[in-house]
């Protein structure tokens, strides 16, 4: 899908402002010498030792699932760098409007790439192709401390696009919110065998700082395998997306396969809290992981303050996502105020099955609509007004939920054209315009798909 971001084009016009002189300058660098929970959850991992192999099916994306549009060309200075000593050399160079580009190849990291104090600067691959450049850690099995592959702390505008992180026991990604990032842009980027988060935001006791203005667009995340037991929790603490204290942030068009604890209760493929606000998470693939999309925790974090009102997320919206399978939960909302979840698909297997949306204690002004769910919905302690969905058996209406694909089926009757009129959410999961009587869930069927 060649749609264009606003906030694309807006990097693309800080660069140009930004950049250092009129005309591009191309640099050849030389060589330089927290506590989340556990819910309850039985075992689902096979005890094979350590590196217990994840159990899939096709993990094929279905053809119409929305593709990266492909990035322009830099603009400003231009660093190439081919070796893990010219990429370090390359981010403490970089001035503002500067892109590093990296040559196809393998950098495995000692220590993490630190951006710090940076201004519109971009890390990317030369040739686009995230397949083809990989940042790669000291191995799963490695001791977590300091096997981090990038940490983002006191910038201004950072975009990483175009690679592939891997092989880490402990972040791919750590974004600082203490530390108060802003215009922070993850893109077409590929995530694999991450062990404790492949995106982490961390987060301080200040209130009033966080990591505002954010996306993490087009990307893809995928565990092949499972922790070992005496990991942190029994093997349970692990998670794809895991953020705090974020300002104005989107998570859209994203991937997410295998992300699995070995007792089936790692954290969601998507989980924002703590004193978190304006979140929008829509037309995202989540499936087999223990959770899809959590907003909010039923426990306390080290980040909260004594006292303090416990909202962990406001103003969201949770929209067009496909869930499909996993132990636990599709959705979850825990401490959060102004949450819209709209036109979302999920499918749960017999284990877990009531847990299609949870709405948890201190949820409130919080609206579910035009939701399938074949599971349950359930109020646990928190409140909402909950319309025109449908929840329940729903053999048949969906092509392949085996394979995440729950695009309707013309069995669907339950489904279509059954929803409510709703202006923000104009287009499906697909980018198709919702026409007529709109219908259930995040898929809009036609007659002739």
């Amino acid at each position: 899908m060649n749609r264009w971001s606003p906030w694309l084009l807006a990097i693309v016009t800080s660069w140009a402002a930004e950049a250092l002189g009129s005309s591009q300058r191309e640099l050849q660098v030389p060589a330089a010498p927290a506590a989340d929970r556990v819910l309850e959850a039985p075992s689902h991992a096979q005890d094979a030792g350590d590196t217990a192999a994840v159990p899939r099916g096709n993990p094929t994306v279905p053809a119409w699932f929305p593709r990266a549009p492909s990035l322009p060309p830099p603009r400003g200075e231009v660093l190439h760098v081919a070796t893990v000593s010219e990429l370090y050399e390359a981010v403490e160079r970089v001035g503002v409007g500067g892109t590093i580009l990296l040559a196809d190849g393998d950098y495995r990291l000692l220590r993490p790439v630190v951006f710090d104090g940076k201004r519109n600067i971009a890390l990317r691959s030369a040739s686009g192709d995230p397949a083809r450049v990989t940042l790669r850690g000291q191995g799963w099995q490695h001791q977590p401390s300091g096997d981090d592959l990038v940490h983002i702390a006191r910038c201004a505008g950072v975009t990483l696009a175009d690679l592939t992180f891997a092989d880490c026991r402990s972040y791919g990604i750590k974004v600082e919110a203490e530390n108060a990032p802003r215009d922070i842009h993850i893109y077409h980027c590929r995530f694999r065998d991450i062990g404790v988060r492949a995106i982490k935001g961390s987060a301080g006791k200040d209130p009033e700082v966080r990591a505002v203005n954010g996306s993490v667009r087009y990307c893809d995340f995928e565990n092949t395998r499972i922790p070992p037991a005496e990991w942190l929790f029994g093997g349970d603490y692990i998670a794809a997306i895991d953020m705090m204290a974020l300002e104005n942030w989107t998570f859209s068009d994203n991937v997410f396969r295998h992300i699995q604890g070995r007792r089936g209760g790692g954290r969601a493929a998507i989980f924002i809290w703590v004193r978190s606000r304006q979140i929008v998470v829509e037309r995202n693939l989540v499936l087999n992981c223990d959770r899809g999309i959590a907003l909010g925790n039923p426990g306390e974090s080290t980040a909260n303050l004594a006292g303090e009102r416990l909202v962990y997320v406001a103003d969201a919206v949770i929209r067009n996502n496909f869930i499909a399978g996993g132990p636990d939960c599709g959705i979850e909302l825990w401490h959060v105020e102004r949450v819209q979840v709209l036109h979302n698909s999920i499918w749960r297997p017999e284990r877990n099955w009531s847990r299609g949306i949870r709405v948890g204690t201190g949820t409130t002004q919080t609206a579910l609509v035009n939701n399938l769910v074949h599971g349950e919905i359930r109020f646990e302690g928190g409140e909402a007004e909950a319309t025109n969905n449908l929840a329940g058996r729903l053999d048949g209406y969906f092509v392949d939920p085996e394979t995440g694909n729950l695009a309707l089926t013309r069995k669907a009757t339950g489904a279509i054209d059954q929803g409510a009129a709703l202006p923000e959410v104009p287009e499906d999961i697909s980018g198709r315009a919702r026409t007529g009587l709109a219908d259930l869930g995040a898929w809009e069927w036609r007659e002739d798909l």
